[in-house]
């Protein structure tokens, strides 16, 4: 046996004897089946169904060898049908044990590293050994392939048309790899498909769609068409979501309300700052394009979403309205009675939520309803910020339904401090002093809101200015229980009328009440 490869080593021992070579090759199979087992339980349990060839190769080898033990021990092994199934036997065996000994190498050495190697090696090595096997197999059986495929002109166009698109899909894995221009975990568009490359294999590409699916392409396409990737050379990314409103509204005030709505949107990145302009002259309304950034695009329909959300919310506060591109007819179905009662039941309600703040209890009746009439009712999307500390206000906030979240930053840490339930009011020292923010409150769900300013609580002070001087008592005392919790009774009632002298004169400084 001087001067053998091997390959023809292991083949002369397969068939040494009546049973040596078909018990090595049913212990090489039934060892390799195990072997294989016990890798996939190391593997993370979303890829232990990997390695099916594998085990159907040892299973179809075990299977063989089976059969050809039997046929030795009728006598009948080195028959035709006996030498085939040797053959077959000892080609699936080595198929099996490589593709354990690769599973090994490129998938659990890998995942227990933390490690990622290209799958095209793996799928090229196990290309090259399925080409060795097949090749040592049939010259053990006495077919030179070689001079098979060389002296025949017509058998080596057959495979190489067989072939072509297959070798063109496999040069085009390489070049994929070799341009690093596209890699695993990258979000990219091919043609109408989106999808993260979750694997770049020997022939194919595989895409996850956002909504879980499979999209395997071929990587020719990938090289022939044009390739969207969002996520080199950065993950950020720029979207931009359509909306059109009505000509009467100035585009300035609309790109100002838009830009201030997507802010703080979760998903939304502050820098670089969003952006908003007309797009469109359209028949029935003006398109403006918002645009934003993002840093997952994994998550861009979510993020979009809100960014909608909000937009509705802010185009609703600042009364703008969405033209749309219909014929509608109305048919006048009420008369002035049902509009007089509709305007009654909705004065009493806001009548009605002003009587349950405490800061307007100094009121009189008629005085609630000139108040209520001049407030506003206005609505926020969970998670909004309806005020922002440090910012300019002159106006008072009574939550009507939702929930708020206050919260107040000091040396760059910020706190949430309460949650307010309906009725509770926020905004009240802007209102009365106009002194900026001094607290952040965000809808912590989507919140309903009435809004008393300035404008319309001059009105009311103004025609009696002795109700600042109970409400400066009623404020000072909510200051003191809000910021001295823990602070004794005369502490607290001695501190309340310093701060109620000082707030009774910036309250009639700022309403000019003399």
């Amino acid at each position: 046996m001087t001067g053998l490869t091997v390959w023809e080593r292991l083949l002369r021992l397969s068939v040494a004897g009546p049973f040596s070579g078909t018990w090595l090759s049913l212990g090489t199979a039934l060892g390799s089946l195990v072997a294989s087992a016990a890798l996939r339980r190391l593997l993370p349990r979303e890829e232990r169904t990997r390695g099916g060839v594998t085990t159907a190769f040892l299973a179809l080898g075990l299977l063989l060898g089976l059969i050809r033990l039997t046929l030795v021990a009728a006598g009948a092994g080195n028959s035709a049908a006996g030498r085939a199934i040797s053959l077959l036997t000892t080609f699936f065996v080595a198929m099996g044990a490589i593709g354990v000994l690769l599973m090994f190498a490129f998938e659990v050495v890998p995942s227990r590293a933390r490690m990622r190697f290209p799958s095209i090696v793996r799928d090229l090595l196990q290309l090259v050994a399925f080409a060795v096997i097949l090749f040592g197999v049939l010259s053990q059986s006495g077919v030179h392939v070689l001079s098979l495929i060389t002296t025949s002109a017509v058998l080596t166009a057959v495979i190489g048309l067989a072939l072509q698109s297959t070798i063109a899909n496999l040069f085009a894995g390489i070049v994929l790899h070799m341009d690093r221009d596209l890699g695993v975990d990258d979000w990219v568009q091919v043609g109408q498909r989106t999808g993260r490359i979750s694997e770049i294999r020997w022939r194919s590409t595989i895409l996850r769609t956002t909504d879980g699916d499979t999209v395997i392409l071929p990587n020719g396409q990938l090289i022939a068409q044009e390739v969207y990737n969002f996520s080199r050379p950065s993950t950020r990314h720029r979207r931009a979501v359509r909306v059109g409103f009505h000509y009467q509204h100035p585009p300035n005030d609309v790109r100002r309300v838009l830009t201030e709505a997507v802010l703080g949107a979760p998903g939304v990145m502050p820098d670089p700052a969003p952006d908003c302009y007309p797009v469109e002259f359209g028949d029935s309304a003006v398109i403006y394009a918002l645009r934003f950034w993002i840093d997952s695009f994994a998550q861009h329909t979510d993020i979009e979403g809100e960014v909608r959300v909000r937009v509705w919310y802010a185009a609703r506060r600042a009364g703008f309205e969405v033209a749309y591109p219909t014929r509608t007819l109305h048919m006048q179905t009420d008369n002035e009675g049902t509009r007089a009662s509709a305007a009654a039941a909705d004065l009493a309600q806001r009548v009605a939520a002003l009587e349950r703040v405490d800061l307007f209890a100094p009121l009189e009746p008629f005085e609630r309803q000139t108040l209520a009439r001049a407030i506003r009712r206005v609505r926020f999307a969970r998670g909004e910020a309806i005020i922002r500390q440090g910012d300019p206000g002159d106006s008072l906030f009574l939550v009507a339904e939702g929930q708020v979240r206050v919260s107040i930053a000091q040396g760059g840490i910020s706190q949430e401090v309460a949650l307010l339930a309906p009725w509770n009011f926020f905004g009240e020292m802007s209102l009365m002093t106009g002194e900026p923010r001094t607290a952040t409150c965000t809808a912590g769900t989507d919140v309903v809101c009435y809004v008393i300013d300035h404008a319309a609580f001059h009105s009311i002070l103004t025609l009696r200015p002795q109700i600042a001087d109970e409400m400066s008592y009623l404020l000072a005392t909510r200051q003191v229980a809000l910021g001295h919790k823990g602070d004794e009774l005369a502490a607290r009632a001695a501190l309340a009328a310093d701060r109620r002298k000082h707030l009774l004169a910036r309250i009639r400084s700022f309403f000019a009440l003399g």
